[in-house]
């Protein structure tokens, strides 16, 4: 390599948080903003002959970033946004394996053997989300009796598993 492929690289490393700063700023997130400079310097290094010395290297790596990232632009406007299903679909899941299954059907049938009053208040606490305030309002009993059913309803679990 000669001196002058050497500086250009110096200069180029020396560019690169500046251009990660700049390309997280144009696409929005940091991942994006990564990518943006990958190709940004995929550019830069395939096109190196077409840099002035005299030119400012971050103004010329710069508008690499920015016109990479108006191609990425016009390329998503062209072909739409990839969106992927499972974020807004959840019947389109796969089923969970059978050890999953397996599991749930043994702290379903764990909750199944607990005393119904236990039962009554976990329901209210970890499916309804409901404070032991609330709890002790909805089955008419004292808050500490509702603190006392969960603690054995909870020591009742852990000790079945």
């Amino acid at each position: 390599m000669t001196c002058r492929a050497d500086d250009f690289l110096t200069g180029l490393q020396a560019e690169i948080p500046s251009l990660k700063r700049y390309a997280r700023g144009l696409a929005g997130t940091r991942e994006a903003g990564d990518d943006l400079v990958q190709t940004a310097l995929e550019r830069a290094l395939r096109h190196r002959d077409g840099f002035r010395t005299g030119a400012g290297m971050r103004h010329w790596l710069r508008a690499i970033v920015r016109n990479a990232f108006l191609d990425e632009y016009r390329k998503r406007l062209r072909q739409g946004w990839h969106v992927p299903v499972q974020d807004h679909y959840r019947e389109t899941h796969l089923a969970a394996p059978q050890e999953f299954h397996a599991e749930l059907e043994d702290v379903t049938r764990r909750i199944e053997s607990l005393r119904p009053v236990e039962r009554t208040v976990l329901h209210l606490r970890a499916y309804e989300g409901l404070s032991h305030d609330q709890i002790a309002l909805r089955t008419g009993v004292a808050v500490g009796t509702v603190k006392s059913r969960l603690y054995r309803a909870r020591r009742a679990l852990e000790e079945c598993g």
